[in-house]
């Protein structure tokens, strides 16, 4: 009997600490952010030899090799890789990547990297592939954490019609923004969670080449 009681109480104690975590837990946002790069992805090793210490300096792998194996983490083995962006995000550093996937179809992605010990690691990242080679833009709009848990909003994709000169992104908060592509590749980033409305692409007489590059989910 004493054991029976004995086995109640430590069930209730856990069940109380149960409640109080969840209790302790609060979401990103009200956006469904669990097929985003918000969520976690397995990580992927760096290889033996690609950071080491070196006169007290620590030598980190090169920015194409931390993509081509967070592209190999998510199962793609990608030719002509292109890294066509690698700017700071405060803490972090985010780069803009595009490639040619399987069966030859156009793919663009994103990956941003935290500094940890002195190395670079991944943070989280998202890819998207064009559904045909025949493909002449893609496009895919999605979130992120960065280290200091800061939320973003990202525009991302590919077009191929070298005459695009600029996309321009309206958000469904009524804001818009414009980049400029870079090898085909662009990316666009905002503060905040946000979803867009609308994604053209101009040519450089304001010409519209692609009134709305259709969104892929990531």
């Amino acid at each position: 009997m004493k054991t029976r009681k004995s086995l109640w109480g430590w069930l209730a104690v856990a069940l109380l600490g149960g409640g109080l975590l969840a209790g302790c837990i609060q979401p990103v946002s009200n956006a469904d952010l669990t097929q985003t790069a918000l969520a976690p992805y397995a990580a992927f090793a760096t290889p033996t030899g690609a950071a080491r210490e070196a006169g007290g300096v620590v030598a980190t792998p090169a920015p194409d090799a931390l993509v081509g194996q967070f592209i190999a983490s998510r199962g793609q083995t990608p030719a002509s890789l292109q890294i066509w962006y690698d700017q700071p995000r405060e803490p972090d550093r985010l780069q803009g990547f595009s490639y040619t996937g399987a069966g030859g179809v156009p793919c663009a992605g994103f990956l941003l990297t935290a500094l940890l010990n002195g190395v670079w690691q991944p943070n989280n990242g998202a890819l998207v592939c064009a559904e045909s080679p025949a493909a002449e833009a893609l496009a895919a709009v999605t979130f992120f954490l960065t280290s200091d848990q800061q939320a973003y909003t990202i525009v991302f994709g590919r077009v191929l019609d070298p005459t695009v000169t600029a996309i321009a992104v309206q958000f469904s908060d009524g804001n818009s923004q414009q980049a400029t592509p870079q090898a085909g590749g662009f990316l666009l980033v905002r503060p905040g969670v946000a979803g867009a409305n609308v994604i053209t692409a101009i040519n450089a007489e304001g010409n519209t080449v692609f009134p709305n590059i259709p969104q892929s989910p990531v």
